[in-house]
């Protein structure tokens, strides 16, 4: 029989395992900002309409709780979700930290991912993207590339 508290410790432990693309609902934020800029990775911001958007469902389920999506040898992303449950109760403070995100990114559809390069500078936005993890991934490594090209000069 499992004791109680090795299986408290054992979920604790395995949540704090990261990924490629932290394939975990986290959504801390300020620990995903200090994690790429430690890592040198870029942040996807996810804005879902967790329990109310269609599209945010489908993104979730074929793309973020994908196994691929996680892969370090094809992605390097993280990833950092920002909940907005109709029907679900929230933390005050996860509510207030959701609300500023969504003001100061200028967010008014669901699902908008931002991508934001390891120093905070926004790189580009994405939506849902049918097709899985190879579209979704493909799209957000485009707005990537296309923000490292020179600038060509006429």
């Amino acid at each position: 029989m499992v004791r109680p508290v090795a299986l408290v410790f054992a979920i604790v432990f395995a949540s704090t395992i990261t990924r490629a693309c932290d394939q975990s609902d986290d959504t801390d934020f300020v620990r995903s900002v200090e994690i790429a800029r430690k890592t040198n990775r870029p942040l996807l911001l996810a804005f879902l309409g967790t329990d109310w958007s269609l599209k945010s469902l489908k993104l979730d389920r074929e793309v973020f709780d994908q196994a691929a999506f996680a892969d370090d040898s094809k992605y390097n992303f993280l990833l950092c979700k920002i909940h907005f449950y109709q029907t679900q109760e929230r933390a005050p403070d996860v509510l207030v930290q959701n609300q500023q995100l969504a003001q100061k990114y200028h967010v008014d559809e669901f699902p908008t991912v931002i991508v934001l390069s390891p120093q905070g500078a926004e790189l580009g936005r994405v939506g849902y993207i049918p097709g899985g993890v190879q579209k979704f991934a493909a799209a957000v490594n485009a707005l990537i590339f296309k923000t490292r090209q020179p600038a060509q000069t006429d």
